[in-house]
């Protein structure tokens, strides 16, 4: 698999996650987003590592991100914890029938209160590895 099939894949299933349904997907954070147009949710794949593995293939290691943006409510740090469980739940089961180890790593948020409105955003990191074969 790709990067690219990685995000696809992943953008896929939360898509179709219930306790995801009204947050807006976007395919890239490209810009800056207004309270209006929140909940909204990115995919990425910023980082990718090789070492040998076998003979005939590479070891590969993928950082896989998720992040949602909310904006401000009473219970907003609770919300993004209930976020980060559900896009944890999501992406865990679309891996699961893959040849690929998805590892849960980090799940970090922050609260910005420096403008009219607190907004919240939740990360939460996988760690993908798979063994890709050598070209010839």
């Amino acid at each position: 698999m790709s990067r690219t099939q990685f995000r696809e894949l992943a953008k896929a299933a939360l898509a179709s996650a219930p306790d995801l349904a009204g947050v807006t997907l976007v395919s890239a954070w490209a810009g800056n987003f207004s309270a209006t147009d929140l909940p909204v949710m990115g995919v990425a794949t910023p980082r990718e590592r090789g070492k040998p593995g076998t003979l005939a293939s590479f070891e590969r290691e993928v950082l896989l991100q998720v992040v949602i943006k909310r904006l401000g409510a009473d219970d907003l740090e609770d919300q993004l914890d209930r976020d980060a469980e559900a896009i944890k739940a999501a992406v865990m089961g679309a891996f699961g029938g893959q040849r690929v180890t998805l590892m849960p790593e980090e799940v970090t948020t922050t609260l910005n209160g420096e403008g009219e409105s607190v907004i919240g955003t939740a990360v939460v990191s996988f760690t993908l590895q798979y063994l890709k074969p050598l070209r010839r």
